[in-house]
């Protein structure tokens, strides 16, 4: 058994600044698409960074699943639904596919939702001091015997101390501490990293450039910078045509960016003859990326 994605959603409704609501939102978009209802969902994963007010407890994997009613019934010969953050930084949906999929690979979750995005403590959008588009986004997987699933995931990241690059000063913000975040945005270029990871998953993976030119195969690539997907593309040596990325009206999705990609592609006709989609989700200090394969390979047929 392998595992699927079913649909995609991401919400960027200004009515609200709520990472709560706007992956709640995101979620229900999912499960319509897919006319799915909640109750047949055994998992959900919360990859999303910033939040509102700085809530730390509970998990916010717990109160989106809340939202969307998603196994607040226990009956019967039922497996309870669960839930659980999975915070990486930019890189976070990388590795919820991943983790997913060993629930739905091994058949003990039919569907498994994943929401991503990010929004300043405040909710406010627009905010000068943070560099992230405040958006909800969720992708639907479903166990399945006839998708190739996912491959192995593979990780680059800056060697050496790491600071942080953001952080919520408490002693500072007072009796304020559930509105405070500071993010340091004067950080480095993630395109030495994206380049480095990319490399070794197309080599791990079998994959050439002739795949990205004839269609058959295509990279989803984030926004952390202006210009970083025609600059994946460069430095791989592929056509730019195969890269998917994310409008630039819409800015840095950050955390949900892997899922913007995926919708952007899906929009522009990528994947329908793609047998290999890429999903690339790199940050200022790491990069992760693995194969998503619609289609199960076929095995070689022996000589006759």
């Amino acid at each position: 058994m392998s595992t699927a994605i079913v649909s995609a959603a991401v919400c960027t409704d200004t009515d609200t600044g709520s990472y709560f609501e706007l992956a709640a939102r995101a979620g229900r978009q999912a499960l319509a698409a897919a006319e799915i209802s909640p109750d047949r969902v055994g998992l959900v994963v919360n990859a999303g960074v910033f939040r509102d007010s700085n809530i730390a407890e509970p998990a916010v994997a717990a109160l989106i699943q809340k939202r969307l009613e998603v196994g607040l019934e226990y009956t019967t010969g039922r497996v309870p639904a669960f839930s659980f953050d999975l915070l990486n930084g930019g890189t976070g949906v990388v590795h919820a596919l991943m983790a997913a999929q060993c629930f739905t690979g091994l058949g003990d979750v039919e569907y498994a939702l994943i929401v991503a995005g990010d929004t300043h403590p405040t909710t406010e959008r627009g905010r000068d001091d943070f560099p992230y588009t405040a958006s909800g986004a969720a992708i639907l997987l479903h166990a399945s015997a006839s998708a190739g699933g996912f491959g192995r995931i593979y990780t680059s990241e800056t060697p050496g101390p790491i600071g942080p690059t953001a952080w919520a000063d408490l002693e500072a913000a007072g009796t304020d501490g559930r509105k405070a975040l500071t993010v340091n945005t004067n950080v480095g270029d993630p395109l030495a990293l994206a380049e480095q990871v990319l490399r070794e998953c197309l080599a791990g993976e079998g994959l050439e450039a002739a795949d990205f030119a004839t269609g058959k195969a295509v990279v989803l690539a984030p926004a952390p910078v202006p210009g970083f997907r025609e600059r994946v593309a460069y430095h791989l040596g592929i056509p730019s045509a195969a890269v998917a990325g994310i409008d630039p009206f819409v800015g840095d999705p950050y955390s949900a960016g892997p899922v913007h990609a995926y919708l952007s592609a899906a929009t522009q006709g990528m994947l329908d003859e793609a047998r290999a989609v890429v999903f690339l989700a790199a940050d200022e200090n790491s990069a992760a990326c693995l194969v998503y394969r619609p289609q199960a390979l076929l095995a070689a047929q022996p000589a006759s």
